[in-house]
Order: C-alpha cells, then sequence, then structure tokens
C-alpha cells in the first residue's frame, strides 16, 4: 500500500470526511464497474454502490492494514451484493432477465480482445455467466473482468486460494462447453 493511502486511512479513521472522501474518489469507478458487473443493471449497481460506501465510512476504523484498501472495499461490495440477491429472492423479486442493461464485456477494454465480439457473442456470454452459480461467477468477474489477482480475489472472498482456483476453473470449463462454437474462449 503506498503511503498517500495509508495516510489518508488514517486521517479517515481519526474523522477526516476529506480524506474519506479521497480515498472514495481514488476507487470509486472500479467499485462502481464490480456493482454493475455483480447486479446487472445500472439502478441496482447505484444502491449497491451508495451501500458499499456507507459501510466502508461505518466501518473505516476497523481497517487494519492486513490487506490493501481496494481489497478491503471489493470484499465489501462482493459481500453486500451476495445480501442483494439473498434479501431480493426472499422477496420473489423476478430478474429482469433478457432486456436488461447487463453486458459484461462492455467492461472489457477493447485491446484486450482481438476484435470487437458480435452481438451473438456478447448475447451468449452474458446468458453463460447468468447462469454460474454466485461463487463461479464472482471469480470470473473478478479474475477476468476486474483483472484482480488469485490471492486478492480469495482475500475478497475470503476463501482460500485453492478455492479460488476450484470456482475459475469451473466456471471456465463451463464457459468452455456453452461456448465452444465461438473462438473467443
Amino acid at each position: 500500500m503506498d503511503s498517500n493511502t495509508r495516510q489518508l486511512i488514517l486521517q479517515a479513521q481519526s474523522g477526516n470526511h476529506t480524506a474519506f472522501h479521497e480515498l472514495v474518489t481514488k476507487h470509486d469507478e472500479r467499485i462502481m464497474i464490480l456493482a454493475y458487473q455483480m447486479t446487472k443493471n445500472e439502478k441496482d449497481a447505484e444502491d449497491l454502490y451508495q451501500d458499499v460506501f456507507l459501510k466502508a465510512f461505518k466501518y473505516i476504523n476497523q481497517f487494519e492494514f492486513r490487506s490493501e484498501f481496494y481489497t478491503w472495499l471489493y470484499r465489501i461490495t462482493v459481500n453486500t451484493a451476495y445480501n442483494y440477491h439473498r434479501k431480493r429472492s426472499r422477496m420473489h423479486i423476478v430478474d429482469p432477465g433478457p432486456d436488461n442493461d447487463y453486458d459484461p464485456l462492455n467492461w472489457v477494454a477493447a485491446d484486450e480482445l482481438d476484435e470487437t465480439p458480435s452481438d451473438e457473442v456478447r448475447g451468449a456470454v452474458k446468458e453463460c455467466l447468468t447462469i454460474l452459480p454466485k461463487q463461479q461467477r464472482t471469480v470470473f468477474i473478478l479474475k477476468h473482468l476486474q483483472k484482480l489477482k488469485i490471492k486478492d480475489i480469495a482475500a475478497i472472498m475470503g476463501v482460500s486460494e485453492g478455492t479460488v482456483k476450484k470456482y475459475l476453473f469451473r466456471a471456465m470449463e463451463k464457459l468452455r462447453v456453452a461456448l465452444k462454437e465461438y473462438r473467443y474462449v
């Protein structure tokens, strides 16, 4: 962790709202992208984003410098997203389905793909990601769309690196089978 981030955290823990705002500004785009990837639509992502930073503000004093600050924020985001999905399923809210605006490939940098995938490929990947179990989908998003390292994903999810690798392997196997007719996977 760089010394500037460390200082901002210490200042935020002492009640400095400006320092906390700087921390938010430093990480807000990545958290919003992750929130969108986890919730599948803009409105829910905005709500999740707000909840994440409210929780971060509330619990900043519990940050113990055992991990990077962004890892701590990602863990809050993932846990908040899981709680959000659990709450929605208890309320029997139906997922908006194929008409929603969730497109995980929109978040992949253009230079990371040989060429822009077709709408057909985007649709196939989108559908495949929605049918993956939540742990596998989360690991896939964090690894391939957020470009995080295995050790960071393990810290975010509160599991071992081996478990992350297992989820990632299973997700990739399912995606390979489902997308075998496309050259992207």
